[in-house]
């Protein structure tokens, strides 16, 4: 979107009105009303004189990059014109008790999300912004896939304030999501990942109209979901933080539970999946209301990410040295092959620190816990170092302890009625 500004000016009889544009030194220029074409090169600048009145359109090239806005002239004046070859949104928590976030940059000016309720309309004015709108459902090899395309982004620690930003495009002192950055597996940054929209079933699908399998181990749902192709893994921390940071940016709020939907179950039993299938809109509840806890919670089409079961989160694992995180999906394991990046606190975090090992400043984690159901981040983080194997999300059970954020741990043999598991594709 580009930026424009008015500037008083000109006036003398016989002057032309001036559109100045600023972009990067280098861009190309073009600057027509339909009729007349004018061009120029920028040297950070370029200023034009518009022989007619009418409205302008501005477009700028360099190195494949575009950039367009228009003004509309219509007296003798100078007209400043900003052109950006990208866009960053970004969220700002000042670390108190509030669950909120104040937007910034491109996204300062945008208005909340509305999900929907009860199978209803719904908005959100990240539905027009790269990745956001990106993101689609597609059937795969695995089943019902959430394809989420490449975006790049920028965490910010200073004093208590954590700042986060999510960019359209490679920009300097930005890093490529975790979920698409470079594993170390031999194919580099990837321009797509996919991550199942339901839990997987006792086929280790993602698939509609039937119950999620649970009772198993972390590494056996690791085997049974390889076993499906040779890019198909258990959804990981990376993958899970790349959609954590996808709904901070869009909601600029901690408490999904609260802002979508209270999900998690019956109380009693794990239920069939597939019933946001009939929802008009990428996310909501098919709840009456938010505060009514039952199956029916999607985000951004992924079902269930705090319902029905937990999943099992792949690609890190605790011990008495911390927590440790494995990039390459084939060395995923309970107990070895990772980095340590930090030890978590347990309880509800009120503090989320960065971790400051180098090629992991990506991974957060919570280094304080006093905070509450309804305060700071407001999803139970577990930690235990005689536990090794992680979990995210909520299940049937119902509690405001559960949401986008909850992770907990239990042993390596552990077979939980309340744990599941889903895929991931890295193609």
């Amino acid at each position: 979107m580009a930026i424009i500004n008015y500037f008083p000016g000109g006036g003398a009889k016989g002057l032309l009105p001036q559109i100045v544009v600023t972009v990067d030194t280098g861009s190309v220029i073009t600057c027509t009303d339909g009729t007349t074409t004018l061009t120029g090169t920028s040297t950070g600048s370029y200023t034009f004189e518009i022989p007619n009145y009418g409205t302008w359109t501005v477009t700028a090239t360099l190195s494949g990059n575009t950039a367009s806005g228009t003004v509309v002239v219509d007296t003798v004046k100078q007209y400043a014109l900003e052109l950006s070859y990208f866009k960053i949104y970004g969220v700002s928590w000042s670390g108190g008790p509030s669950t909120a976030w104040t937007r910034t940059d491109d996204a300062a000016g945008f208005s909340n999300p509305v999900p929907a309720l009860s199978n209803g309309n719904g908005s959100s004015p990240f539905d027009s912004c790269y990745p956001w709108n990106g993101i689609v459902k597609e059937s795969r090899t695995g089943g019902v896939m959430v394809k989420i395309p490449k975006f790049w982004f920028k965490w910010t620690k200073s004093g208590s304030t954590l700042k986060l930003q999510i960019a359209d495009k490679a920009v300097d002192g930005f890093s490529a999501s975790p979920a698409h950055m470079d594993r170390g597996d031999g194919k580099g940054e990837r321009d797509y990942v996919y991550v199942g929209r339901y839990h997987c079933n006792s086929s280790y699908l993602s698939a509609t109209g039937s119950s999620p399998v649970a009772s198993i181990t972390r590494a056996s749902a690791r085997s049974s979901i390889h076993a499906k192709g040779s890019a198909i893994w258990q959804m990981d921390y990376a993958m899970r933080l790349t959609i954590w940071m996808l709904m901070l940016v869009e909601f600029a709020d901690n408490d999904f539970q609260a802002k979508i939907g209270y999900g998690c179950g019956n109380n009693s039993a794990v239920g069939a999946m597939g019933y946001t299938d009939g929802m008009t809109y990428h996310t909501g509840t098919t709840q009456s209301a938010r505060t009514t806890y039952g199956l029916g919670t999607q985000y951004r089409y992924i079902e269930g990410l705090w319902d029905n079961v937990r999943d099992w989160m792949d690609g890190c694992y605790y011990s008495s040295s911390g927590m440790s995180v494995i990039k390459n999906p084939a060395n995923f394991s309970d107990t070895a092959n990772g980095t340590v990046i930090g030890t978590p606190t347990a309880g509800y975090p009120s503090v989320m620190s960065l971790s400051s090992v180098s090629g992991f400043e990506w991974c957060i984690y919570p280094t304080t816990s006093s905070g509450s159901t309804t305060t700071y981040f407001p999803d139970n983080w577990y930690f235990d170092a005689s536990n090794p194997c992680l979990y995210a999300g909520g299940y049937y059970g119902q509690g405001l302890n559960y949401g986008a954020f909850y992770v907990s741990c239990t042993s390596a043999s552990d077979a939980n009625a309340g744990i599941g598991c889903r895929h991931q594709e890295l193609p």
